[in-house]
């Protein structure tokens, strides 16, 4: 039994430290508790005894991996348990090829469940062919388990290849030995292989996986090499430093006017730091294509006449992100290899990109205007609620009923208690900017807040206040710091506030020098990102002094028009039916404006009328057009004409929606652009034109009404302009006269 027990330790060890490797802060004592219940039947006799081991030590470990009771486990019992289950396994194994590694493993239960499972089977049949006295089966078992997560995870392939060898020679050593000291010595020598293959590697593995990991945001002058700048992403508080030198990093031809060049995004808020939590969308190898689209971009973002064109050179930077403005859309990646995109338009090369190499890369950059975003409607698909998550607790969105209810109740529950230390920041945000009319609105404040107004200044080396999460110590007590606490503090409590938001890192536009723009490490930055419906994704930069934008919707470009309108109160909130206003530059105009309309010509008011009276006879058209569809007796057409109205709609308020598009694409669209759920309609609809002919009259007018219902809820939360604009738009006739 001993002697079963020293061979299968090695192994065993080894095969449990390969595979929590892939987790980023690795659960020891859930690896090591399940590699003991797998050895327990390698010291049980054979027979009935040993399978009845093997079954209990299973339940065992079925019970830590998955969180499930053993005897829930029982067959017939009841499927809600194992179906669940096979799911979390199945969703495990995918997410180790979606997911960079090593992974986090609070965010990713079912890689971590797998993870211990792999442990736990490798392990289970080591021990079990140790107990046979098969050593060459035994070892090739033990390399198998050792080096598949070697593959998965890259790199350290020095350490890993002698921790295998190493555990595979012990097993022999162990079970052929005469005497006590014989194993013992088995044991040494292949520990110290590990030991010295270690030592080798450090410099040449260890050292480079550290200078480019994303879990720590640092630039240090010792991490400078002579000629590399190598940028770490991720959040740190405890202070930065830039070298007195600039040196350049990239430089990017293309755009006339000044944008940020993100290389990432951090996504997640959890204790008290924003990390990076994306997933694999695709790969693209030595190609030149459109991107798949990651959620939440709207659909105007696959118009190629709005993407941004950049041609970026690589100067001094290690690193293996893309930097580019907005979201990319489509990358030229001949000269790259592999490019892996990410959620969230994150691009990363399979290695850092050298010196001297450039890449082609076009993005959706919107640059919309004040009163845009201003009367952009409150609808957050459900893509968006990650968006609203602070430290695992999804707040409401903003302006939906009960919201005030139930924030309380987050913070009152008390199996949240840590969470609790959020509830100053979430004070200050709703003192700040809880009056704010729009989510645009509360931006606006946080970030005048923050800049103007807070009493807040840049600090590289911030004071450090004892007792408090960092970001709730920078907004009630220290108010200094450097872009890493001003961006995160605005993301979150823009998220307590429940408009979606997010921190993008990367760098700022840098200095314009004969057509491209040159960036240095000294323009290396963390800003904020807000999601507008139907717009996307838009910067937001809270830190005083840093920011510079081309677009007027932030305070980094310097406003004065929307400065100006916070200051008078108009960004606050309203009544009901008072639209929120933000003015631009004609606004601020004043009585000038006025007076010059007093002298127009009267030519302009004849073309005034003859525009009113095409406006009119252009809406009248359209209106007589689709009720002449309804003319009709067959239940089938009245369904399809239910579905060209809401096609129609879709499309004038400048949607997206193929001519031939199915009742599924249409209910997709509605979800996606007006926030909607046409399920109801497509049944209906789908129930007129494919049903039994006793059923297709009910189909046809429940399908009519449900398309009345989305277009009145639709247009209940679109501003004038908006309805104005889906009146005179001729997308619909188009589309009419080609089908």
């Amino acid at each position: 039994m001993a002697r079963t027990i020293l061979a299968a330790l090695l192994p065993a060890i080894g095969i449990a430290a390969a595979w929590l490797s892939l987790e980023r802060t690795p659960q020891a004592l859930d690896g090591l508790v399940v590699a003991a219940l797998a050895l327990v039947p390698a010291v049980v006799p054979l027979g009935a005894r040993r399978i009845c081991a093997c079954v209990a030590a299973a339940f065992g470990a079925a019970w830590i991996a998955f969180g499930t009771q053993p005897w829930e486990l029982l067959p017939f019992r009841d499927e809600r348990v194992l179906g669940p289950v096979l799911r979390d396994a199945a969703n495990g194994i995918v997410d180790f090829y979606a997911v960079f590694l090593p992974f986090e493993a609070a965010p990713n239960p079912e890689m971590h469940s797998l993870v211990l499972c792999a442990v736990f089977g490798f392990v289970l049949a080591t021990g079990l062919m140790v107990s046979a006295r098969r050593p060459l089966a035994a070892a090739g078992v033990t390399v198998a388990g050792i080096g598949w997560p070697a593959t998965l995870l890259g790199g350290q392939a020095v350490v890993v290849g002698a921790l295998a060898l190493a555990a595979a020679l012990a097993i022999p050593l162990v079970l052929r030995a005469t005497s006590t000291r014989t194993v013992l010595a088995g044991v040494v020598i292949a520990t110290l292989v590990v030991a010295g293959a270690a030592g080798t590697s450090s410099a040449t593995t260890l050292g480079a996986d550290a200078a480019l990991d994303w879990e720590t945001w640092d630039i240090r002058g010792e991490e400078r090499e002579a000629s590399d700048v190598r940028v770490i992403w991720d959040s740190n508080y405890e202070g930065i430093s830039f070298p007195n030198e600039k040196t350049v990093v990239l430089r990017v031809a293309g755009p006339a006017t000044s944008n940020y060049w993100r290389t990432t995004t951090l996504d997640q808020f959890a204790d008290d730091r924003w990390r990076q939590n994306l997933y694999w969308l695709e790969q693209v190898d030595h190609d030149a294509r459109e991107l798949q689209r990651p959620q939440l971009l709207p659909t105007r973002a696959e118009r190629p006449d709005l993407w941004l064109e950049q041609r970026v050179e690589v100067e001094a930077l290690v690193d293996d992100h893309l930097a580019a403005a907005g979201t990319p859309v489509a990358l030229d990646a001949r000269r790259l290899g592999t490019v892996f995109v990410l959620s969230g338009g994150v691009l990363r090369a399979e290695k850092p990109i050298s010196q001297g190499e450039s890449y082609r890369i076009w993005s959706y950059a919107p640059d919309p205007a004040p009163r845009t975003l201003a009367r952009t409607p409150v609808r957050y698909p459900p893509a968006a609620a990650r968006f609203l998550d602070v430290d695992g607790r999804t707040f409401p969105e903003f302006g939906s009923e009960g919201r005030e209810r139930a924030v309380a109740r987050l913070f009152a529950d008390p199996s949240y208690a840590a969470f609790r230390r959020h509830r100053a920041m979430y004070d200050v945000a709703r003192r700040v900017a809880g009056d704010a009319s729009s989510p645009y609105a509360a931006v606006l404040a946080l970030e005048s807040w923050f800049r103007q107004t807070g009493g807040f200044r840049y600090d590289e080396s911030p004071p450090r206040t004892q007792g408090l999460p960092p970001l709730v110590a920078f907004v009630t007590r220290a108010k200094a710091g450097y872009c890493q606490h001003f961006a995160g503090a605005m993301a979150a409590m823009l998220r307590m506030l429940g408009v979606p938001a997010r921190v993008a890192v990367g760098f700022t536009s840098g200095v314009r020098d004969d057509g491209e723009w040159v960036v240095t490490d000294h323009d290396a930055h963390a800003w904020v990102e807000v999601w507008f419906a139907g717009i996307g994704w838009v910067p937001f930069d809270p830190t005083p002094g840093r920011g510079t934008l081309g677009g007027e919707y932030t305070f980094a470009s310097g406003s004065e028009a929307a400065v100006a309108a916070l200051r008078r109160g108009e960004l606050r909130r309203t009544a009901p039916d008072d639209p929120t206003r933000v003015p631009d530059a004609g606004d601020l105009a004043g009585d000038a404006s006025s007076a010059a309309a007093d002298r127009t010509p009267s030519l302009v008011g004849i073309a005034l009328v003859l525009a009113a009276a095409w406006v009119v006879l252009l809406g009248l058209g359209k209106v007589v057009l689709r009720r002449a569809r309804y003319l009709s007796r067959d239940p089938r057409r009245l369904a399809t004409a239910s579905r060209r109205e809401l096609e129609d709609f879709l499309r004038d308020q400048g949607a997206e929606v193929p001519a031939n598009a199915t009742l599924a694409t249409l209910q997709r669209a509605v979800q996606r652009e007006l926030g909607l759920d046409a399920r109801p309609f497509a049944v209906a609809a789908a129930q007129a034109r494919f049903g039994p002919p006793g059923s297709v009259e009910a189909g046809a007018s429940r399908a009519r009404q449900e398309a009345r219902g989305l277009l009145r809820a639709a247009r209940r939360d679109l501003s004038v302009w908006a309805r104005f604009r889906g009146l005179v738009s001729l997308r619909s006739l188009r589309t009419a006269q080609s089908s």
